[in-house]
């Protein structure tokens, strides 16, 4: 079964890539902040494997379990793009045409991540973009107000790592799911922002902008009269939506300075990673047999 899949790793902006390939019918298709992965039983043409790295069968499970357990990621072990591939999974169902065997695929992609995550990646696994914003806040404000900006998966991470510590605001351009997350929270007092409201944003001393896209929304006039003062801006937001020649000395950091900050690994993280490599390589080979067996069987 394993030999009928084709994968697409493609390291560029989304907009970039041609539209015949992120609407293939029946294709699995994941959009994250490094990399745009599609997941088809189709083979691509010739032109189309030159826009990225092509892997076949055995090789592009191998791909997929390495991608959603982190190993692929530039932050190893980060655990935010597990729920990256459940939210592309969920638009998958929503699809009209979805690939039986695709959908088996994915099921037991699943299943594997969670097998290599509990036995060798739970203390990495914590290692987060979320996780080290929260870090780079606590380093100048044990609790106060912090603004979010955006609606997505990594505006909710970061919710959960500092609703304990932080008055939580959210701000994002769709305001039907900045209900939808105000709804998803109901222990915790989330306060919704006006979007693009920056007499309000020049209310707050930190803030965490989870929005990537072409434009830009914060300009270098909105640093000016912030960063001196010790505010916090902690952009994760991939292409950058910031414009200002401030860096991490003035309290702006971008997604370079949280990828550094997640290259501090210790001799006995990288053990585990180097052990979790070899337990991805027992599984899909584990993977290739079973599903090969039902193949068979059906």
């Amino acid at each position: 079964m394993l030999q009928k899949i084709h994968l697409l790793n493609i390291q560029t902006k989304s907009e970039n890539i041609p539209t015949h390939l992120l609407k293939m019918p029946g294709a699995f298709v994941l959009i994250t902040c490094q990399r745009t992965i599609i997941l088809t039983t189709t083979e691509f043409s010739d032109e189309d494997r030159q826009l990225g790295q092509y892997y076949f069968g055995k090789k592009a499970y191998h791909f997929l379990l390495e991608t959603i357990c982190g190993l692929q990621s530039k932050l190893k072990g980060e655990s935010e793009i597990v729920a990256q591939f459940k939210e592309a999974f969920s638009n998958y169902l929503k699809e009209d045409i979805r690939s039986s065997l695709i959908l088996r695929v994915l099921e037991k992609l699943f299943k594997d991540a969670k097998e290599v995550r509990k036995e060798h990646l739970i203390k990495i696994g914590q290692q987060s973009y979320a996780g080290i914003t929260r870090r780079i806040i606590q380093s100048k404000y044990d609790s106060g107000d912090v603004l979010i900006l955006g609606s997505g998966q990594l505006a909710r991470d970061s919710i959960k790592h500092l609703m304990k510590k932080y008055n939580v605001y959210i701000s994002a351009r769709n305001p039907e799911k900045v209900q939808d997350i105000i709804n998803d929270f109901p222990n915790i007092n989330i306060t919704a922002v006006g979007w693009k409201d920056y007499n309000e944003y020049f209310k707050f001393n930190s803030y965490v902008n989870t929005i990537g896209c072409s434009g830009k929304i914060f300009a270098e006039e909105f640093f000016a009269g912030h960063c001196p003062n010790n505010s916090i801006f902690v952009d994760l937001g991939s292409p950058s939506v910031i414009d200002t020649e401030f860096d991490k000395k003035q309290g702006v950091y971008r997604l370079g300075d949280i990828l550094n900050h997640g290259k501090m690994l210790d001799e006995e993280k990288i053990e585990k990673l180097d052990q979790a490599k070899m337990a991805i390589e027992s599984l899909v080979e584990k993977r290739a047999k079973h599903l090969a067996t039902v193949r068979a069987n059906l």
